[in-house]
């Protein structure tokens, strides 16, 4: 029987902590991938991942529900990249992003390799980069991004269509 993430954590929070395990091993890929996506540096990535869930061990007793487990964890996660922006001031994108925003819109599909859409993605800001990747790569709904960036809907909305509006325009003068 599969526990629900609300289950799971208010059994650890109960103090059956070997749980975390389950927790952490349900969710370590996806951040890993979205550590990635934002630091484009392997070892970054997993620095970063393992920072998230250092931050969920710390907090996690502090927990209260709320809308989904699974953004605030990508939020941690989030907010995790940023500080390491800070620090490194480092701004790249992983190339594998090509694919997905590929398939998902025709212009991009016309690019003649996968470092122009990556060169197109690093225009962006990375607020518009970061709603980009969330929607397109872990098929977040606009509400769930808003929340996990700490933004009003309106906000992840138009960043989505500004970023893909602007990535559009930098495949056309490519």
């Amino acid at each position: 029987m599969e526990l629900k993430d609300s289950e799971l954590i208010g059994r650890i929070q109960q103090g059956e902590t070997e749980l975390l395990d389950i927790l952490i091993e349900q969710y370590y890929d996806g951040i890993y991938r979205f550590c990635y996506y934002k630091t484009g540096d392997r070892e970054a990535a997993y620095d970063c991942t393992q920072e998230t869930f250092l931050h969920l061990l710390r907090y996690i007793g502090t927990y209260v529900e709320q809308k989904k487990f699974k953004a605030y964890l990508y939020r941690i996660a989030g907010n995790v990249c940023t500080d390491f922006f800070r620090k490194q001031a480092v701004s790249m994108v992983g190339p594998e992003i090509l694919e997905t925003l590929a398939e998902e819109d025709p212009d991009l599909a016309r690019a003649e390799n996968s470092d122009q859409v990556v060169e197109a993605l690093n225009m962006l800001n990375p607020a518009q980069r970061e709603v980009i990747i969330l929607h397109f790569f872990y098929d977040f709904k606009l509400r769930e991004i808003a929340q996990i960036a700490d933004i009003p809907m309106s906000t992840a909305k138009s960043r989505l269509k500004q970023g893909m509006d602007k990535l559009k325009r930098c495949m056309k003068e490519f």
